[in-house]
């Protein structure tokens, strides 16, 4: 659904032609998704038809205007929970498409829906979530052939699952690569994970034959409900947003909002308290992606959408699609960004394809896939208490402390022949992380941080251009900037033999990390 959804709202004596659905939001004791006898309706939870947002009566009651093209969706409230299918997907929404999605889609779309019923209603369970809890946060699985979905499966379902902490997850868009045919062998690998799994929508997963851009999520909806819905757990609200603008001018794609969407959060912020926290999850970064010189999100909707947070300070916004990972903060000043003193924090997330299942393969036959800011292939774990937040980024098949690399060289002459280059790489970094570093427990030193190509990554790229006969499996791309790169310098003068760096890190949210490598001075001939 796209612009002309939200002009149409403007004229409801066309648009709805009298239609209005009316049901109830209830506690489903049986779980059989069906309002039974005695089976009592819970007052003040949200529904909305995408753009307008209502709270039931204390009888659980609501009633909407439809189209001929709405979705019908319930936001779960604190305390509560939706029903999932055998897919773990979360059945929170009423499809009513009465015609079904256009003919000649190379992909199904909706099959026709039929008359409105009398009573659209939504099932809703108890959840026991305490006020501390996390979130998986998986960006781009994006396989584009039945072996990039074995490649998901083996190098971050079958990990990720057996972690206890995390009560759902979502994938930020490009949940395929294209072939909209593999939605469902992805939903049942997702399905592994046995918790609540949501999904965002990416520019891979249009139906890039609708002859109008409002019909390019058809397959979309079909399968996962509404790109644009929120849900609760604890006090976090969370939005899922459509920022892929389809087509736009001369680009295949680009980002920003729809009206009607803005209109959807606006409606939905009035019935949010200004203390609680709002994650909004998007694909595109709100921000230009700056590897290119055209770009890649247009700066009037992002001032429209920071707009509507003029009440809400506590925010935080996530999005993939780069296939790198990076951390911006918004502030007032310079971003539009309504409040003075917190910034908006944007974490893009790095992906679970990495660098598109590119790379050579490793020992279990997975290619090692590493993004070209030299982060590794992984996954996010967002961890909430109230209105508070923090996060860290796991790589795949690596233990969990493994948050940074280090260059260094692994040789130096002494003396005269001058210093090595250190390079970290705090995969999960930020501007507002402290760097330091010592050799041989000496006076721990600042490292400044760089905006820079990683320096390893850069090396095992480059040096596959100059082997005559490169590996057969799908190369890396070439480097770009990272955002995560401290710079040091290490020193020559020292006696020959093994020598200790030794890297202290701490982020943003005071917790400290530590590695070291070693390198050995070389003995002259004399």
């Amino acid at each position: 659904m796209r612009t002309l959804l939200f002009a149409l709202l403007l004229l409801p004596s066309v648009t709805y032609a009298g239609q209005t659905a009316t049901g109830f939001v209830f506690h489903d004791e049986n779980q059989n998704s069906i309002k039974d006898s005695g089976e009592k309706g819970i007052a003040s939870v949200l529904v909305s038809n995408g753009t307008e947002v209502v709270a039931t009566d204390d009888n659980g009651a609501y009633e909407l205007k439809v189209t001929d093209d709405t979705i019908l969706f319930v936001i779960q409230p604190k305390g509560w929970g939706v029903p999932v299918n055998e897919f773990n997907l979360p059945q929170f929404y009423y499809i009513h498409k009465p015609n079904g999605s256009p003919e000649g889609l190379e992909y199904p779309g909706v099959s026709p829906t039929g008359p409105l019923p009398d009573s659209v209603d939504f099932p809703l369970n108890p959840s026991e979530t305490g006020e501390k809890f996390s979130l998986f946060a998986f960006g781009d699985p994006q396989p584009y052939t039945i072996d990039d979905v074995d490649y998901f499966r083996r190098d971050i379902v079958e990990e990720a699952r057996e972690l206890k902490g995390p009560v759902a997850g979502v994938s930020l868009g490009d949940i395929v690569g294209d072939d909209l045919d593999l939605f469902h062998k992805m939903n049942a690998v997702t399905a592994l994970m046995d918790r609540p799994w949501w999904h965002v929508y990416g520019n891979h997963d249009m139906n890039f034959d609708a002859k109008e851009g409002k019909y390019a999520d058809e397959t979309f909806e079909s399968i996962y409900g509404p790109p644009v819905y929120a849900f609760q757990i604890s006090d976090v609200v969370f939005v899922a947003l459509d920022n892929v603008l389809f087509p736009y001018k001369n680009h295949r794609y680009m980002g920003g909002f729809d009206e009607w969407q803005l209109t959807f959060l606006e409606n939905l912020l009035e019935h949010i308290p200004s203390d609680k926290l709002i994650v909004t999850m998007m694909h595109i970064p709100l921000y230009d992606e700056g590897y290119t010189e055209s770009k890649s999100f247009l700066d009037e909707d992002r001032k429209k959408f920071f707009a509507l947070f003029k009440d809400h300070p506590h925010t935080l916004s996530l999005s993939a699609h780069t296939h790198t990972q990076n951390h911006h903060f918004f502030d007032h000043d310079h971003d539009h960004w309504p409040h003075l003193d917190v910034p908006h924090h944007h974490y893009n997330v790095g992906t679970t394809s990495g660098n598109w299942w590119s790379g050579d393969k490793d020992e279990r036959g997975i290619p090692v896939t590493t993004m070209r800011d030299g982060t590794p292939n992984g996954y996010a774990i967002l961890n909430f208490e109230g209105n508070t937040y923090t996060y860290d980024y796991k790589v795949a098949n690596a233990p969990s402390d493994y948050v940074m690399s280090i260059y260094a060289p692994k040789a130096l002459y002494p003396h005269s022949y001058g210093n090595g280059l250190l390079a970290v790489n705090f995969f999960n970094g930020s501007e507002q992380a402290k760097v330091e570093y010592r050799i041989n427990e000496r006076k721990w030193k600042t490292a400044k941080h760089t905006k820079a190509p990683d320096p390893q990554y850069t090396y095992n790229r480059l040096k596959r251009d100059q082997i005559s006969t490169p590996s057969p499996d799908k190369p890396l791309s070439y480097p770009v900037e990272s955002n995560h790169i401290w710079i040091g310098s290490v020193p020559s003068r020292l006696e020959p033999g093994i020598h200790t760096i030794q890297v202290r890190i701490t982020d943003r949210f005071g917790r400290v990390f530590e590695d070291s490598t070693t390198y050995r001075i070389i003995e002259e001939n004399k």
